[in-house]
C-alpha cells in the first residue's frame, strides 16, 4: 500500500499544473503560470471545426509564447440569450472573457458592466492590429454611439444563388442573373414548372423575414435605415421608419410582381438539399451556405451566385454585412485576463487567421490585409463565387446595416408572420404594410415602456 501511494504521488509531481487546472473557470494555472481564456462561440458542423482550429493554433504559437490557454467552447446558436439569462440572475462570474455574438445583440451586450468594448482596448495603444485594417462596413456594423463594441469576425452576405444549367434550359443568358426583383420576377415565370394548379418546380425559395428585409430597405437609394436614430445605432431604436419613407411599401410594389408568378415558395424547409435537388432555380441565402452547397451540388449541375437583386434599377446601396462579432468582457475583474482575452481576439482578425477562416468557412475577410497575402488571387480566381460576396460588401454603403432593434426576435416573428401571408394570400399587400409597420412599432414602444 505505501508502494502504491509512494508511486501515484510521484506521478502527480510529474504531471503539469495546467493538466488538473484545465477545466478551471477562474483562469490561471498558477504553478506554470498560465492564463486560461474562456471563449463561447455558436458554431457547429464545420464551422465550428474552423473556428475550433482557430483557437488550437493560436494556443501552440501565440498562446505558448504569451501563457495563454483559449478555451473554445460551444454553446449553442445564441450566446446573448445566455448572458441575458446570467445578467438577470446577476452571475456575472460566470459570463466568458469572449463571447460571439450577432449585431442584434450589441444592444443587450453595451449594459453590462462587465464589457471592454474593443475600442477601449484599441484605445490603450500597443495593439499588433490596428482599427484602419477592418473593412469599414464591418466597423460600422458593431459600432454603437460611435463606439466599436465588438470585433469583427464571422461576416457574410446575403447573395442570389442561382442554377446556372436549369438558366440556359429556359433560355435565360446563364451569366447575366437578375439585377433587380422584376428581372427576378420574370426569371421565375420561366423556371417553374407546374402540372395544373401543382408546381413540381419553383422558380425561387425565400422565407422573407428581418434579415432579408433589412437588405431589401437598407439597399433602397443611396442607402436607408430601417429604423430611427440610425437603425439604432446612434441611440436605442424606438420605431421603424421604413413606413414613414416609403421603401417597405416600394418593395412590396415589386415583391407583389414576385408572388403573382406562381411560382415563388415562400417557405423555407431544406433550402440547402431542395437546392442540390434543383427543386427551384434561385434561392437567397447567406454566403456562409456557398460551402454547404458546393459539398451538396458536388458535380451534379453548374451553379454560380451572384449580388442581392435590387429593389429599383437606380438603386446603389448595396446590403449589409451579416454573420457575428466577438465581444469581451471582465468578469473576474482581472486585468492579466483581459490583456490576454485581448491577444486572441487580435489573432482572430488578423490577416492570416481571416483568410484561413475565409477558406475553411466561406465567411468574408473582416481584414483588408487579407488582400495582400501569397495565393489570394489564386484562390479567389478558382473560387469565383467568394469574391462575388466580397465585391457585394465592398460596394455596399456602410450605413446599410441590420438594425440594432433591441428585440429582434419579435420583429423578425411579425415580418415573416406577414409576409407569409403576403406571399399566400391572407393579406393583401396594403394589409401586410401596415400591420408590420403597426406591429413593429407596438412591440419597440412596449419595451421601451417597461424598461425606460
Amino acid at each position: 500500500m505505501k508502494r502504491l501511494i509512494t508511486a501515484v504521488l510521484a506521478i502527480c509531481l510529474l504531471v503539469p499544473a495546467a493538466v488538473f487546472a484545465g477545466g478551471s473557470k477562474e483562469g490561471t494555472g498558477a504553478q506554470d503560470g498560465m492564463i486560461q481564456i474562456e471563449f463561447w462561440h455558436t458554431m457547429s458542423g464545420v464551422n465550428g471545426g474552423a473556428i475550433d482550429k482557430l483557437a488550437e493554433n493560436f494556443n501552440s504559437t501565440i498562446g505558448r509564447e504569451k501563457g495563454i490557454i483559449v478555451k473554445s467552447v460551444f454553446q449553442g446558436n445564441d450566446n446573448s440569450e445566455k448572458l441575458k439569462t446570467l445578467a438577470q440572475a446577476g452571475d456575472f462570474r460566470n459570463f466568458p472573457d469572449i463571447a460571439q455574438i450577432a449585431g442584434a445583440g450589441i444592444p443587450s451586450a453595451i449594459t453590462y458592466e462587465q464589457l471592454v468594448p474593443v475600442q477601449s482596448m484599441f484605445e490603450k495603444g500597443g495593439s499588433t492590429l490596428t482599427r484602419d485594417e477592418i473593412e469599414p462596413n464591418m466597423l460600422r456594423a458593431y459600432t454603437y454611439r460611435n463606439q466599436l463594441v465588438g470585433m469583427p469576425v464571422s461576416c457574410s452576405a446575403i447573395l442570389l444563388f442561382y442554377n446556372q444549367d436549369m438558366f440556359r434550359s429556359v433560355g435565360l443568358d446563364p451569366n447575366r442573373p437578375p439585377a433587380t426583383i422584376a428581372d427576378m420576377a420574370q426569371a421565375i415565370s420561366k423556371l417553374m414548372i407546374k402540372k395544373g394548379s401543382t408546381v413540381d418546380r419553383y422558380g425561387l425559395n425565400v422565407a422573407v423575414r428581418r434579415y432579408q428585409l433589412s437588405n431589401f430597405i437598407g439597399g433602397q437609394g443611396t442607402g436607408n435605415y430601417f429604423g430611427d436614430n440610425e437603425g439604432g445605432r446612434t441611440a436605442p431604436m424606438t420605431r421603424v421608419t421604413f413606413g414613414d419613407d416609403g421603401t417597405l411599401m416600394a418593395f412590396l410594389n415589386e415583391w407583389e410582381k414576385v408572388i403573382n408568378t406562381g411560382g415563388y415558395k415562400p417557405v423555407e424547409d431544406n433550402i440547402n438539399e431542395e437546392f442540390a435537388l434543383e427543386l427551384f432555380g434561385m434561392a437567397i441565402m447567406s454566403t456562409a451556405r456557398i460551402g454547404i452547397v458546393t459539398n451538396l451540388v458536388q458535380d451534379n449541375f453548374k451553379w454560380a451566385v451572384a449580388p442581392l437583386p435590387k429593389v429599383k434599377a437606380t438603386d446603389t446601396g448595396g446590403i449589409s454585412v451579416g454573420g457575428s462579432c466577438v465581444v469581451m468582457f471582465d468578469p473576474a475583474k482581472d486585468s492579466s485576463r483581459v490583456n490576454a482575452a485581448w491577444e486572441f481576439v487580435q489573432y482572430l482578425a488578423s490577416p492570416d487567421a481571416q483568410f484561413q477562416f475565409h477558406k475553411d468557412t466561406g465567411y468574408i475577410p473582416v481584414n483588408r490585409k487579407v488582400y495582400e497575402l501569397p495565393g489570394v488571387d489564386q484562390w479567389f480566381a478558382a473560387n469565383p463565387s467568394y469574391k462575388v460576396a466580397v465585391d457585394a460588401i465592398h460596394a455596399s454603403n456602410p450605413i446599410v446595416q441590420e438594425p440594432f432593434d433591441i428585440i429582434n426576435w419579435e420583429i423578425d416573428s411579425v415580418i415573416r408572420e406577414h409576409m407569409l401571408n403576403f406571399a399566400t394570400g391572407k393579406e393583401t399587400k396594403q394589409q401586410c404594410h401596415d400591420a408590420i409597420v403597426r406591429e413593429c412599432n407596438e412591440k419597440l414602444a412596449a419595451y421601451h415602456r417597461a424598461n425606460s
